[in-house]
């Protein structure tokens, strides 16, 4: 009996030593499996598109047509009253965008920067140790690819892990025979842009079957997420549209055949179809249950362009009225010049899982934001050496919609400038300098410095301050252009219908 109860003893410790040995390992193994279980990061898709006017949305104003897709983007995520780019032309745009700091830090302050210099033929516009913002995603994890125009150094090479129907600074719409697309995919060295200027393919196809530019690059932003949906990715969807040549499609004509102009007709149909084609990856991602956590952006790289500037091709019809080639809502100015239709754009923040959703922001923010902002959103590291200027806007779009993000914001090129400070606006053009108060005055319709000389004279020196920080220009051979403000045009500038 008493060996009965002692082996019987033994089996009861064997069995709790046991259990507590088994319920133990598990325990470990589930806080392993919880401390190693990564967090599920936002895909990235940042929309940039050429030349569109802030007000060519519908959901900015524009009742000439509808842009219902992008408008969904608005009703899913932020509209950025005062959402600016950091130059009014395309490729010191897209350098502060994709590197996150001022151009001019690097010598670029216009489009002819960038261009290949016998002087200077290897130096590197932005240094090796200055990292895109897709290559700080690429370090991270991600993976990164971008369909469209680049106008970056090194074309057709880039930074992107995967790249798709690539334009150094333009193209047309519309296949030749062969099916190559003009100044689409080049090889090194190659220049395929037609001499005396692009096809004049107003609408098309010209043979069944073809595929339009901007339909063709939305096409493969699906396809990669399609292979890529595991995640993270972030792509970089650069629209050529709607800069010219204008050209569309015949489908797109019963859409746009209320309004008068040709031109105008031309440029709006080039806008469905990047509306048609942000609904189309919108789908998908919906479909794929992948919408909720995709961060999606939608910005413009510069205003609406000013065809006075512009070699109007022999096709243009004599009868058309003169306006621009786009619509600027309430703002004066447009591409080229730092008037606000030249630098406020269209600028929209949509992450359904963790931003509100129809929110209207006030405050004025930068393309230069994008960079640390997405980071932040992804929990993506700065990378060394890599300075930027922007802020990150998720702690102000997680309720401080009241506060300011930044205290001033600048622009420089040549004899051309301006700066924002709170509702201040200070323009330098044609030597004259004028101050506006953009929350009472948004057309900028009266220089009020004189009124104001205290806030005048601290703008101005903030001003000058940032002008004295930025080095030379990169090509001193060629000087940007002062465009010239409408005023001093002549001309009266109508909204095209």
């Amino acid at each position: 009996m008493e060996y009965t109860q002692v082996a019987h003893g033994q089996k009861l410790t064997t069995f709790l030593l046991l259990f507590l040995l088994i319920t133990g390992t598990v325990g470990i193994a589930q806080k392993k499996k919880k401390s190693t279980e990564k967090i599920q990061r936002p895909n990235v898709i940042l929309i940039n598109v050429d030349d569109l006017g802030y007000g060519d949305l519908s959901s900015y104003g524009n009742d000439l047509f509808q842009t219902p897709n992008i408008d969904r983007l608005v009703k899913e995520g932020v509209r950025f009253t005062d959402g600016y780019v950091s130059a009014p032309v395309c490729s010191p745009s897209r350098h502060g965008l994709l590197s996150g700091a001022y151009q001019q830090r690097f010598g670029v302050q216009w489009n002819h920067d960038t261009w290949k210099m016998k002087h200077r033929q290897e130096e590197e516009i932005i240094p090796s140790n200055h990292k895109f913002i897709n290559q700080a995603f690429s370090d991270a994890g991600y993976v990164t690819a971008m369909a469209g125009k680049i106008n970056l150094q090194g074309y057709p090479k880039t930074t992107f892990n995967y790249n798709y129907s690539l334009t150094s600074s333009g193209s047309n719409y519309f296949p030749e025979p062969n099916g190559k697309y003009f100044g689409v995919d080049d090889k090194p060295g190659e220049n395929s842009k037609p001499k005396g200027g692009w096809t004049p393919t107003l609408w098309g196809p010209e043979r069944a079957g073809e595929e339009y530019l901007t339909d063709r690059c939305g096409r493969q932003c699906v396809e990669f997420i399609e292979e890529h949906k595991e995640g993270p990715f972030f792509f970089y969807l650069a629209f050529n549209a709607p800069h010219t040549p204008l050209q569309a499609k015949k489908s797109d004509l019963p859409r746009v055949s209320h309004i008068k102009s040709e031109p105008m007709k031309l440029y709006a149909a080039m806008v469905l179809a990047i509306d048609d084609n942000v609904g189309r990856i919108l789908d998908y991602l919906e479909k794929e249950k992948l919408r909720d956590n995709t961060i999606v952006v939608f910005v413009s790289d510069n205003g609406p362009a000013n065809p006075i500037h512009l070699s109007l091709p022999s096709w243009w019809p004599e009868d058309t009225p003169y306006h621009l080639l786009g619509q600027r809502g309430p703002l004066s100015g447009f591409k080229g010049n730092m008037w606000e239709a030249g630098i406020r754009v269209p600028y929209i923040i949509s992450w359904p899982a963790q931003l509100e959703q129809n929110v209207e922001f006030k405050k004025a923010v930068s393309t230069l934001d994008l960079y640390p902002t997405l980071c932040a959103a992804a929990d993506v590291k700065i990378p060394e050496q890599t300075t930027l200027d922007g802020q990150n806007l998720l702690p102000f779009l997680r309720g401080n919609y009241n506060d300011d993000p930044h205290e001033t914001l600048f622009w420089y090129a040549n004899r051309m400038g301006a700066a924002r400070m709170g509702k201040w606006k200070f323009l330098v053009e044609e030597n004259k300098h004028y101050l506006f108060d953009l929350e009472n005055d948004i057309a900028e319709t009266t220089n009020v410095s004189k009124e104001n000389p205290v806030v005048m004279q601290t703008i101005f020196e903030a001003y000058i301050n940032f002008r004295n920080e930025m080095p030379a220009l990169r090509n001193p051979f060629l000087r940007p252009l002062d465009i010239p403000s409408p005023d001093v045009i002549g001309l009266p500038i109508i909204e095209g219908e």
